[in-house]
């Protein structure tokens, strides 16, 4: 923890060098311009765009892209993918050497970039273009990437925590589908009958792992990881050792859900059909559909308790301007027509996640799915009416590490639990107090 610590320290330096030093510092890993120099080609101005992202996404940018290309024959957008294991790091270096992108996708880590003021804020863009409606889009995806009330990127999707379920296992235990309105308590009375751990299945997920499915189920229990203002860890309060001790029941009690020993190597418990539940990201729809063949699924909101708002949290990624970029008429315009109304009908036509606009997302081009299932598409947009931002504090990274690590060993090991969250608690009190003093200095 102490190396990670030092490690945000060394950044610190290394972008306050930036701020104060010489401005010919440059890189070249990925062959691109120093320091835009050529930016502008001829008539063209090129806007350096920075993503990560797979077979799917590439795809997805390069139709945008076309679009974008064709009715804007004054700018030229070089896209740059990264792979994701190696974004954050990549950035770090690209913000710190001076040379950076026009534009940079970022996720969580958003408010750890937009506070060492690397970011431009996009509050008064989106104030005075009469041309661009941010009142069009959800909410809850704005307010992920506005820190301070401030607004610093803007998402073309949002992805939220759903309940997938096999029809055929509730069919064969004559049990009623879930809907937007199911409890935990009923989600875990219908895992019970179908789990049977000597045939390999189980009523839902594994839990204590990815921090979405973690927060899913702690919030919808009533209990925060975090203070509302990211500066208190409330995760070991009496309410979050009782929900932590549920979870530790679940698996190690109930065996409704597995540990890590009992998944087989190399098998989804999901698409081969052992599975009842999946609360987990919608990128589910597109794997269900291509790889579920022999049983019937569908899907729903995710359960939550009794009397409690928090049904599931929201992530995305968004696209944020650089504050030392050269071009940034140009990348707004970029960012505005990115995160449109054409290109979010280019995202809608996937059928998967969910458009940022409202505009788009309750529209034929999202909602209109034909034949392919599933029924209950359109309760994504439930799901994002009710879903909450990230905890997506200064040290967002180092915090969740700390936590899942302490989870796993509670689900995993059946470590008690009492013992591993005073250790917790431990672990995250130093990275507050760093949080808090790095906050400061930026100020």
């Amino acid at each position: 923890m102490l190396k990670k610590i030092g490690w945000v320290l060394l950044l610190l330096v290394m972008f306050v060098l930036v701020a104060c030093g010489d401005d010919d510092i440059t890189i070249g890993d990925d062959g691109t311009s120093d320091n835009g120099s050529d930016n502008v080609s001829g008539d063209k101005t090129t806007v350096r765009f920075s993503y990560w992202g797979g077979d799917f996404d590439q795809e997805r940018m390069e139709k945008i892209k076309a679009a974008f290309e064709e009715q804007n024959d004054t700018i030229h957008v070089e896209l740059v993918n990264v792979p994701d294991g190696e974004y954050d790091q990549h950035l770090l270096t690209r913000f710190a050497s001076g040379d950076v992108y026009d534009i940079v996708q970022l996720a969580e880590n958003s408010y750890y970039f937009s506070a060492r003021g690397v970011l431009e804020d996009l509050t008064p863009w989106a104030e005075e273009d009469a041309n661009f409606d941010l009142d069009d889009f959800y909410e809850v995806g704005i307010e992920g990437y506005t820190h301070n009330d401030r607004l610093y990127g803007l998402p073309l999707r949002l992805g939220t925590v759903m309940m997938f379920y096999n029809k055929d296992l509730l069919d064969q235990q004559g049990l009623a589908y879930p809907d937007e309105h199911s409890t935990w308590e009923e989600i875990i009375e219908m895992a019970e009958a179908i789990t049977n751990p000597a045939e390999g299945t189980f009523g839902m997920n594994p839990l204590g792992g990815w921090w979405a499915s973690t927060s899913q189920f702690t919030r919808s229990h009533g209990v925060r990881m975090l203070s509302e203002d990211f500066t208190e860890f409330q995760l070991d309060s009496p309410a979050g050792i009782e929900v932590i001790e549920k979870m530790q029941y679940l698996v190690n009690d109930l065996n409704v859900a597995p540990n890590t020993s009992q998944i087989p190597e190399g098998i989804d418990l999901w698409t081969s059909g052992r599975q009842g539940f999946l609360i987990d990201g919608p990128w589910h729809i597109l794997s269900s559909r291509a790889n579920i063949m022999d049983f019937e699924w569908d899907m729903t909101s995710a359960p939550t308790m009794t009397g409690v708002a928090d049904t599931a949290p929201t992530f995305s990624n968004a696209f944020h301007i650089a504050e030392a970029s050269a071009n940034k008429d140009a990348a707004w315009e970029v960012i505005k027509f990115w995160t449109g109304t054409e290109a979010q009908e280019i995202l809608a036509s996937e059928h998967a996640e969910t458009p940022s606009r409202r505009s788009v997302a309750e529209s034929d081009a999202y909602l209109a799915i034909g034949d392919i299932g599933p029924e209950n598409f359109a309760s994504t947009l439930a799901a994002v009416e009710g879903a909450f931002p990230p905890e997506a504090s200064l040290m967002w990274s180092e915090i969740n590490e700390e936590v899942q690590n302490r989870l796993s060993r509670i689900v995993n090991l059946e470590e008690p639990v009492d013992a591993e969250m005073e250790a917790l608690r431990r672990d995250v009190e130093p990275i507050l107090e760093e949080q808090a003093r790095l906050l400061e200095s930026f100020q």
